[in-house]
Order: C-alpha cells, then sequence, then structure tokens
C-alpha cells in the first residue's frame, strides 16, 4: 500500500492578541494545545501530545 506525503497548509501569521490562545484536543482531550498559525480567520492549534493539528474558527473582526 502507498503511503502519501500529509497535505502542508500554507498558514498565516496570528495576530499578537491570538498568539496566547489554547484549544482543546479533540483527538485526547488534552487542554494545552497551542496556536501554530491561521487559516483564513480559523487559528490553527497543534497538541503537543499526539501531534494533532486542527482548526477552530474564532471571532477575529478586522483581520486580513
Amino acid at each position: 500500500m502507498r503511503k502519501y506525503k500529509p497535505v502542508e497548509l500554507p498558514l498565516k501569521n496570528v495576530p499578537t492578541q491570538f498568539a496566547q490562545e489554547h484549544a482543546v484536543c479533540p483527538n485526547c482531550l488534552d487542554r494545552e494545545a497551542g496556536v501554530i498559525g491561521r487559516l483564513g480567520l480559523r487559528l490553527v492549534f497543534k497538541c503537543q501530545l499526539c501531534r494533532v493539528r486542527f482548526h477552530r474558527p474564532t471571532t477575529m473582526v478586522g483581520i486580513v
């Protein structure tokens, strides 16, 4: 079976007011997943325990 490389999405920088955000990992339920970037208006997080990347919609008004 062929193994494909993971897709790397082009993440943009996070505004400073959102740089310290944390979220709950949907895989292991760890609460310390930190922000690694943004994709559009969605913050992208990475869990330190299971290394899963996931996103959460936020209300980033006025960010382009």
